[in-house]
C-alpha cells in the first residue's frame, strides 16, 4: 500500500535531456503534467495503464488531448501495442553497464533455479564459497559503478546549477530597471541566502509581498511611470488620473484571476504596460473611463468667478477696457464698471 501514498522523485530529474526538451517546449505546464501522469500511474501496481484511465484528472486546464502529446511526444513514456503505456526510466545508467547488470541478473537467476532442481554433489557444495565470493565481488563492483555514476551526475548538477545563476543574473539586469529607476518609495526589503547540498551560498531569497501592495507601487510617480503612460498613448490623462488607472488595473487582476502569477514589481510592471498597450481591448476600455472621469471632473468643478474678464498682458480687462485691480470679478456679460461708484452695473 506504499505506493498508494509515496513515489520517487529523482533528485537529477531535470537532468534528463527529455525532460530539459519537455521544459523548453511546453514550460511548467508539461513538467506539471508531467507528474501528474506519474503520481496516477503510481497508484497502480504494475505502474502501466491506458489513456481512457487519466480522464479523471483532465479538466478545463487540462485535455486529455494535452496529456496524450505529453505521452507520446517526449520518449518519456514507453508504448505498448495494446495501448498499454509505462513511464520510462530518468537518467538511465550508461547501456554497457545496464546491459552488463542486465546479463549479471539473468545469469543470477538462472543459476538459482538450476541448483534449485538438480540435486547438490560433494563437490558443488565445495564450490559454493567461491560462487559466494564471486557474487559479492559482482556486487562490490556493481556498488562502485553507482557511485561512479552518482559522482558524474553530481558534477553534472554543479556545473548546470552554475550555468543557471550565471543565466539567471544575465536576465535579472535585463528586465530589472537601473537603481534610480526603481521605486525610491519600495525600500530596502531583508533578503535570505540559502545554500544549497554542497554548503554553496545561492540567489538571496527576498519575502514576497502581497501582490496589491505590489500594484498600488505603480500610482507613485517615477520616471519608469511616465515612460509607461507615453506608451500607452494618452500619457498625461492616464498620469492625471493614474490612481484610478490603478483601480481599475486591480479590478481587473481580480476577475480575471492574475494575481498568482505576479511575484514582484517587475511582473507587475510587465502586466501594467500590457495592460495599457495601444491596441488592447483592456487599454481601450481604461481610456473611455478615464475620460468620463475627466468629463465629470470638470462638470463638477466651480465656475472660474473671471470668466467674463479677458487677462491681457497681465491686466483685467472686459470689452477693451481697463478694470481696476482691486475691483471684483465682472458678474456677467453685461455688466459695465462705474468709476464713480467704483462698482459693477447693469
Amino acid at each position: 500500500m506504499k505506493r498508494n501514498f509515496y513515489l520517487q522523485h529523482q533528485l537529477m530529474a531535470m537532468h534528463d535531456p527529455r525532460m530539459q526538451k519537455l521544459f523548453d517546449e511546453e514550460g511548467p505546464r508539461g513538467i506539471g503534467t508531467y507528474w501528474i501522469i506519474i503520481e496516477k500511474l503510481s497508484m497502480l501496481p504494475d505502474a502501466r495503464a491506458q489513456l481512457k484511465y487519466l480522464r479523471s484528472s483532465t479538466g478545463k486546464k487540462l485535455s486529455i488531448t494535452y496529456i496524450e502529446k505529453i505521452i507520446r511526444n517526449f520518449q518519456l513514456f514507453i508504448l505498448e501495442e495494446d495501448g498499454f503505456f509505462s513511464p520510462e526510466e530518468l537518467n538511465p545508467a550508461k547501456k554497457k553497464e545496464k546491459k552488463t547488470a542486465k546479463n549479471d541478473r539473468a545469469n543470477t537467476i538462472a543459476d538459482a533455479k538450476n541448483d534449485e532442481k538438480q540435486p547438490k554433489t560433494a563437490e558443488e557444495k565445495t564450490e559454493n564459497p567461491d560462487k559466494n565470493q564471486a557474487n559479492a565481488l559482482k556486487a562490490s563492483t556493481d556498488k562502485e559503478i553507482s557511485r561512479e555514476v552518482f559522482k558524474e551526475n553530481i558534477k553534472d548538477i554543479i556545473t548546470s546549477s552554475a550555468k543557471e545563476e550565471e543565466t539567471a543574473a544575465d536576465d535579472d539586469a535585463d528586465i530589472n530597471p537601473p537603481a534610480n529607476y526603481r521605486d525610491a518609495s519600495a525600500g530596502s526589503q531583508p533578503s535570505l541566502t540559502v545554500c544549497d547540498d554542497f554548503g554553496r551560498p545561492g540567489t538571496p531569497l527576498h519575502p514576497i509581498r502581497p501582490w496589491q501592495e505590489v500594484v498600488d507601487g505603480l500610482a507613485v510617480r517615477t520616471p519608469w511611470l511616465e515612460v509607461a503612460c507615453m506608451h500607452s498613448g494618452y500619457g498625461e490623462l492616464l498620469m492625471r488620473h493614474i490612481k484610478a488607472a490603478v483601480d481599475c488595473f486591480k479590478k481587473h487582476i481580480e476577475v480575471y484571476d492574475k494575481w498568482h502569477n505576479l511575484l514582484n514589481e517587475s511582473d507587475v510592471r510587465r502586466y501594467f504596460v500590457n495592460f495599457t498597450s495601444p491596441g488592447q481591448r483592456t487599454s481601450q476600455a481604461l481610456h473611455a473611463t478615464l475620460l468620463a472621469l475627466d468629463a465629470k471632473q470638470q462638470s463638477a468643478a466651480p465656475p472660474d468667478p473671471y470668466r467674463y474678464e479677458l487677462l491681457i498682458d497681465g491686466r483685467r480687462t472686459y470689452l477693451g477696457c481697463l478694470i481696476p485691480d482691486n475691483a471684483p470679478p465682472r458678474p456677467n456679460a453685461k455688466a459695465f464698471w462705474n468709476d464713480t461708484t467704483q462698482a459693477w452695473g447693469a
